[in-house]
Order: C-alpha cells, then structure tokens, then sequence
C-alpha cells in the first residue's frame, strides 16, 4: 500500500490541513479540503445550480492523488483522468448517501465538464482550478487553452473535483471526519 507519508507531513508543514484518505482502487492519497463559498458561486448559484434546491454553504474540495503528470494528453493521460474521475464519483455518491441521512443536500460538480451531474442545465459551468486557486491559494498555468493545477507536493499529478454542501464549515468537516474511515474498502 503506498501511503505516501512525506507528502501529508509536507503538506501540514505547509499549513495546510486537508482530510487525508485513500483512494479505493489505487490506494493513493485523496486531500479533502472544506472551505466557505465563493463570492462568484454564492452571487451566481442560481445560474451554477438552476434545478438543484441548495443554497450552497461549504465548498468541498477533492484532491485526488495521480500516478502520473496530467498536463498533456495522450492516451494513457486520459484513461487515468477517467480513472480518477471514476474514484471521484463513488467516493462523492459515498458521501451525498451519508450527507442526506443527514437530511441535508450535496451537489456533486462533474470535474470534466464543470456541470452539476443532477442540474446539467445550468448556464454556468463551474472552474474547479479557480476555485482551487481562490481557496486554497494554489498556483496553475495554461497550456494549449486549458489551465493546469499545480499543487505544491504532487505538481501536476493531481485531479481537482467539487462538491458544495448546504451546510456551513463545522458540522461538514465533522460529517467526513467521522464517516472517512467507511470510504475505503
């Protein structure tokens, strides 16, 4: 199992603490971050999530960990994209199942297209990489048209995803804190 412990301990060096899991297929790390709202996203939500009955509090954040850089595109590129994306929807399903015996609402935001998955309407798409940037303070660059997360461990072998949640910060970390140890396996 690689654990990859140098770059947690780097990352909580750095002032920066995630909630640290594992992906279930590949065992590699999975940063969760759980940040306030936006200014753009709370002035635009009805135009980001036109069918979805959220009024959005909580950004969740989901850095999942990649075997190999994702700023170009070849074949072998876009089958772990699609790996990941993969992780990213049963670990999210995973935790919109635990939020709503909660009796609260997650929007689960599809990393390739920027969309709700259950809101596809929506007349906005959201920028994951400004939202990570905005947030989190971390740097991207463009190439060939695209912008390019660069994260301050893994660099460019990272896969950003969304989730927003309708509730505030508090009772949103403690919802994954206490349900984290069921998401792998």
């Amino acid at each position: 199992m690689n654990l990859c412990p140098l770059s947690v301990f780097s990352l909580f060096e750095l002032n920066i603490k995630p909630i640290i899991t594992y992906q279930k297929t590949a065992q590699l790390p999975i940063e969760i971050y759980v940040q306030p709202i936006t200014p753009f996203i709370t002035n635009n939500s009805s135009l980001l999530l036109p069918d979805l009955p959220i009024v959005p509090k909580t950004a969740v954040i989901i850095l999942l960990y990649s075997f190999i850089p994702l700023e170009t595109s070849n074949r072998q590129v876009e089958l772990e994209k699609q790996r990941l994306r993969d992780e990213f929807f049963t670990l999210s399903k995973r935790i919109k199942l635990t939020f709503q015996k909660q009796g609260t609402l997650v929007a689960i935001i599809d990393p390739q297209d920027g969309k709700p998955i259950n809101s596809p309407a929506s007349q906005l798409s959201f920028d994951i990489i400004a939202v990570v940037h905005q947030l989190l303070n971390f740097s991207f660059y463009q190439l060939h048209g695209c912008k390019v997360l660069n994260h301050p461990i893994q660099q460019t072998a990272i896969y950003p995803s969304l989730l927003l949640s309708d509730v505030d910060i508090a009772i949103t970390k403690s919802w994954l804190n206490s349900f984290r140890s069921n998401w792998v396996g």
